[in-house]
């Protein structure tokens, strides 16, 4: 009877064991977020600043993001990561992805796992594109607004797959995947959309990443003529480009380039309208570090959208944009100021007597708080 007590104990010692270094392994959950308010004052005398997602409303105080970011791994080493938002940009993001919340966003929700044949990792579910030089997250950005690439140029997220592998200690990454496309959940069409790119960190002080996507992005990527029988398929694509320079601790130059092109004139061709249309953008940053809790970024932007397909105006033109932010941080809080002039090469703009305007000013306000 002593016998089976004692081997009853060593059991459940064992087991006690084994459940602690289970537990051991696993990792979180850990939750972090932010909250972001802002305020956006239109020098045209609009409520609604033109070629803007973000910060379009004007003359107003807004919640822009509220977001919640639970991230952890599990005993057998798989991580996981679900990233939730409320408010203004929530609500963008959403417009993008078609979800339709108005005011709530799964911004992302993946899983991610080390591959079995290239040890690499793979990402699976909805996430952020790796593309551009800025993210939806304004605390992780140098200016307030966002700017014409990010709004026109690229993807925000997707539903998909993709593996990522590091070489040499992380000099060399490259990414591949798979997705249902661009910032789209469920798919609109039979294709995959397919995503690629590489970064390169050979240098101390320089750093490279080049990328691209390619795949149908309409709901219908056909378009049989008519009384020909003759069918084509529309696909969009895009190359992506970032260069990172740090001459010194205090300065960090940043450039990001962008190509673009759309099968069809149209996100729904027609038969008078089949035409292969071009973007392509230019956004160059210069941020300085004035002390530790002071910096100022200086932002210039060249859009040009043939057909202005994105830009969704009547006739072709280019978009320039002069961004001026002065940022003050503190521990947990972020201060900015930021004035930013927008000009076309087209009277795309209003002014306050209703007339058309080739260029638009505003200045805008923001508060970070992150925990």
């Amino acid at each position: 009877m002593k016998c089976l007590t004692r081997i009853n104990r060593t059991a459940l010692s064992l087991a006690i064991a084994a459940l602690g270094l289970g537990a051991a392994r696993a990792e979180g959950p850990t939750i972090t977020g932010s909250v972001d308010l802002g305020y956006s004052y239109n020098f045209n005398g609009l409520d609604t600043t033109a070629y803007r997602a973000f910060d379009a409303n004007a003359n107003s105080l807004t919640l822009q993001y509220a977001e919640m970011v639970v991230t952890g791994k599990t005993a057998s080493d798989v991580g996981y990561r679900v990233d939730v938002g409320y408010g203004n940009d929530a609500g963008v993001v959403s417009f993008f992805d078609g979800s339709g919340n108005d005011q709530i966003n799964l911004q992302q929700a993946f899983l991610t796992f080390t591959c079995p044949i290239t040890k690499g990792t793979i990402t699976a579910g909805k996430f952020v594109t790796p593309f551009g030089a800025e993210v939806i997250e304004a605390k992780d950005n140098y200016n307030i607004s966002r700017g014409l690439l990010f709004t026109n140029a690229i993807p925000l997220v997707h539903t998909g797959a993709k593996l990522d592998k590091g070489f040499l200690d992380g000099k060399y990454n490259v990414t591949a995947g798979v997705v249902n496309g661009w910032d789209v959940s469920a798919d609109n069409n039979k294709g995959k959309t397919f995503l690629a790119q590489a970064a390169i960190n050979t240098l101390p002080k320089i750093s490279v990443i080049v990328g691209g996507a390619y795949g149908p992005e309409v709901a219908s990527p056909e378009f049989t003529t008519p009384g020909t029988g003759s069918t084509e398929k529309f696909s969009r694509g895009l190359v992506d480009a970032i260069v990172k320079y740090t001459p010194t601790d205090k300065l960090t130059l940043l450039a990001n380039a962008d190509w673009g092109v759309e099968e069809g004139a149209g996100f729904e061709p027609t038969a008078a309208d089949d035409t292969t249309a071009n973007w392509a953008g230019v956004a160059l940053y210069a941020n300085y570090l004035f002390s530790d809790t002071l910096s100022g970024t200086l932002r210039y932007e060249n859009f040009d959208d043939e057909g202005s397909r994105l830009t969704a105006g009547a006739t072709h033109q280019s978009l320039n944009s002069y961004t001026a932010t002065l940022q003050y941080k503190m521990k947990d809080v972020t201060y900015r100021l930021e004035f930013r002039q927008d000009q076309s090469t087209d009277k795309v703009f209003t002014d306050a007597d209703g007339l058309a305007d080739d260029v638009q000013s505003t200045l805008g306000a923001q508060v970070l708080f992150a925990f």
